[in-house]
C-alpha cells in the first residue's frame, strides 16, 4: 500500500489537480467527439456521439451507477464487519474515491460532447442557433458537475489526502527550521 501522508496536499493543490482530471476528461470526449465525426466533417456522426452522452437514459444510467456502487461498498463492508479485515477498508476506500471520477466522467461526456457540438455550429454557422448561449449552459453545467464531483472527492478524502489548517503551520515550521540547519 502507498504512503499516503507522502503525497498529502493543500486545500488549492488538491482543488487544482481535481480541476486538471476534470478538464483532461472533458478534453478527452471533445477530442473524440471530433475524431468520430471526421474532424468534425460529419454531422450525423457527431450528433450519434453526442446522442451516446446525452439520451433519455442519461439520468437513468447515472443513478443506477450510484445505486451500483452504494451495493458494492454495502457487499464490502457487510464482508468487512463479518470477518473484521482491515485490509478490506483500503478497497472500500478505493471506491469511495472513484465515485468522483465516475461523477467526472458522466460530466465530461456531455460537457465534451457539447462543445465538439458548439464547434461544429461556430464553423458551419446556422442564424438561428446561438453558439455563445451553448457554451456559456455547457460551461455552467460542467462547472457544477466538477464542484459535485469535487465535493464528493473532498468528502472522502479529507482526512487522508489533505492537510488540515494545524499540519499546514506545523509542516511549515519543520521546513522552516530544516532549511535553517
Amino acid at each position: 500500500m502507498e504512503k499516503i501522508d507522502d503525497y498529502k496536499q493543500t486545500i488549492n493543490q488538491f482543488l487544482f489537480s481535481e480541476f486538471i482530471v476534470f478538464i483532461s476528461q472533458v478534453a478527452v470526449f471533445f477530442l473524440v467527439a471530433v475524431f468520430m465525426s471526421g474532424f468534425l466533417e460529419n454531422e450525423t456522426r457527431l450528433l450519434a456521439f453526442a446522442e451516446q452522452k446525452i439520451n433519455d437514459n442519461t439520468k437513468k444510467e447515472l443513478g443506477l451507477t450510484f445505486l451500483s456502487f452504494f451495493l458494492v461498498l454495502g457487499f464490502f463492508s457487510a464482508i468487512k464487519q463479518a470477518i473484521d479485515n482491515k485490509r478490506l477498508e483500503y478497497f472500500i476506500n478505493r471506491i469511495l474515491w472513484d465515485i468522483a471520477k465516475t461523477i467526472y466522467t458522466f460530466g465530461a461526456g456531455i460537457t465534451g460532447s457539447v462543445y465538439a457540438m458548439a464547434l461544429y455550429i461556430h464553423l458551419n454557422p446556422d442564424e438561428s442557433i446561438q453558439v455563445h448561449k451553448i457554451v456559456i449552459v455547457t460551461t455552467l453545467a460542467g462547472l457544477v458537475t466538477f464542484l459535485y464531483g469535487c465535493g464528493w472527492s473532498w468528502l472522502f478524502k479529507r482526512k487522508t489526502h489533505i492537510l488540515s489548517k494545524s499540519n499546514e503551520r506545523i509542516d511549515a515550521s519543520y521546513e522552516n527550521e530544516k532549511a535553517k540547519e
